[in-house]
């Protein structure tokens, strides 16, 4: 059985799912998609027979040695966690301690239960959605990729400091994930933190504003870096689906071509690497044990391949669809262990 876990809104597993049926009408595959319910999850360990997990959801059975493939795409199991309410100050500290250790124990019984998952192949791993930007930037500059120089502070001095040295920076999230919720009947909130170009002007006025020497909060700030243009590239067990994104000619996507321009697209062409860059991605990649995750580059004017950041779960469908890469057969042909 090859089983994937998605999100129910996810175009891109439609894909991979037609593909597969497409090659073998009658694989034996199953879907869970975000926020399935997880009833029950028992596990196996023996001598024999080894380690094995067995998952009741609210949408069937699920036991590891039935699975020969598995896919983490997105989402999330939905686990049950004991909920108190009290009003002693004394006792609600106690229950607080209780329900942390409840969830500790189903951040293990979770971790264990994708070991089981994952035994017989994978593609992405839950745990990959905790990924860190900061540890990532260490270890790809320890593979030999150029990066931007990086500071991550929550003091004024330091970042007044910082933008004297680079003259013109950025900031982004640390971990930030975007979200929406509904807000009355019929709009939709969303919320996200975009990378965002400083200027001195904008520091010092947050330095006259801010009497403290420190921030509420840490913040991740980096060199701006001109560009030629800007790559994303698909990694899949050590293949290479690259684009370029000719960003640089429109204002509103000049310092990050995720502001997307629907009337003005950018121009996207499929892109050769140079040997000795995919050389020193794959081994960023294996360094971090990601065998497959959306990288976004940089081509500077100076001829730099400069390495920005990766998304294990990050969309590839336009990618695909604008080079004619085809890279939902490709997953599709890895889940089958076909090769093409």
């Amino acid at each position: 059985m090859i089983l994937i876990q998605s999100s129910i809104n996810d175009l891109s597993t439609n894909d991979v799912l037609d593909w597969i049926f497409f090659t073998e009408k009658e694989q034996d595959v199953s879907r869970i998609n975000n926020e399935t319910t997880i009833q029950n999850i028992s596990f196996k360990v023996s001598n024999t027979n080894g380690f094995s997990a067995e998952i009741s959801t609210d949408k069937g059975k699920i036991n590891s040695r039935d699975i020969q493939r598995f896919w983490y795409r997105r989402g999330n199991f939905s686990n049950r966690t004991p909920a108190f309410s009290i009003s002693d100050i004394q006792l609600k500290k106690l229950i607080f301690q209780l329900q942390d250790n409840f969830q500790r124990e189903n951040e293990r019984i979770i971790d264990n239960m994708y070991s089981g998952l994952e035994k017989g192949g994978r593609i992405n791993r839950f745990q990959e959605n905790f990924t860190s930007k900061i540890h990532n930037l260490s270890r790809a500059s320890a593979a030999g990729l150029k990066i931007p120089e990086t500071l991550v502070t929550n003091r004024m001095d330091e970042l007044l400091d910082f933008s004297v040295e680079h003259h013109e920076i950025i900031t982004k999230d640390i971990e930030f994930n975007s979200f929406h919720f509904p807000f009355g009947e019929n709009s939709q909130v969303y919320i996200h933190q975009p990378v965002v170009k400083l200027s001195k002007a904008d520091l010092e006025n947050q330095n006259i504003k801010n009497k403290e020497k420190q921030f509420a909060h840490y913040s991740m700030y980096q060199q701006y870096l001109d560009k030629k243009y800007e790559l994303r590239i698909f990694y899949l067990k050590g293949k290479f689906y690259t684009m370029a994104i000719f960003s640089q000619a429109n204002e509103k996507t000049k310092t990050d071509f995720r502001n997307y321009d629907t009337e003005r697209p950018n121009r996207c062409i499929p892109y050769q690497l140079p040997a000795e860059t995919e050389k020193k991605i794959t081994k960023f990649m294996k360094d971090i044990d990601m065998n497959c995750g959306s990288i976004d580059m940089i081509y500077s004017p100076e001829g730099e391949y400069i390495f920005l950041e990766v998304n294990p779960v990050g969309q590839f469908q336009w990618l695909s669809k604008s080079c004619n890469y085809d890279i939902e057969r490709q997953i599709a042909f890895d889940l089958l262990k076909e090769e093409i």
